[in-house]
């Protein structure tokens, strides 16, 4: 961690240290479970059926989504511990709130406050909600959808 000149006063050093280890941790096991994941491709004489053939695509497919999202969630841990570093962990990238340690414990990688959180999610329902279906020319609400 360091010496950094620190703004997320609420977090005492032992809170910000045991919430860091947590972050470390999860960052490893998640590296550890990538690097265990080395098989993608499907080897044609490995299928006997055909149903077999799809059942072994749609299982490696969602093997590959969930790492994307792994990979993903490395990146959000890398910026957290960054945070960490220059004292602004803890604190609500929207309205500079104190997050509560008892939320950082629940999800490290949190960066808002649930109050801005709340309002983030309800945006993008209302953008979803509003989207134009490229096909079909109509809202998710016209088209009966939502």
């Amino acid at each position: 961690m360091g010496k950094v000149q620190r703004r997320n006063s609420h977090l005492t050093d032992a809170q910000l240290k045991q919430l860091e280890d947590l972050l470390l941790a999860q960052k490893e096991d998640i590296l550890n479970k990538i690097s265990d994941q080395t098989q993608y491709a499907l080897d044609p004489n490995e299928q006997k059926e055909q149903v077999d053939a799809a059942n072994n695509n749609r299982e490696k497919e969602q093997e590959a989504r969930l790492l994307s999202r792994q990979g993903f969630l490395v990146k959000k841990i890398t910026k957290t511990l960054q945070d960490v570093t220059n004292g602004e962990y803890g604190l609500c990238k929207e309205c500079d709130a104190e997050i509560p340690f008892e939320r950082l414990m629940a999800r490290p990688v949190a960066d808002m406050c649930i109050t801005c959180k709340e309002d983030s999610e309800m945006n993008e329902k209302s953008k979803l909600y509003k989207k134009v279906s490229k096909s079909l020319g109509k809202t998710a609400q016209e088209y009966g959808r939502i």
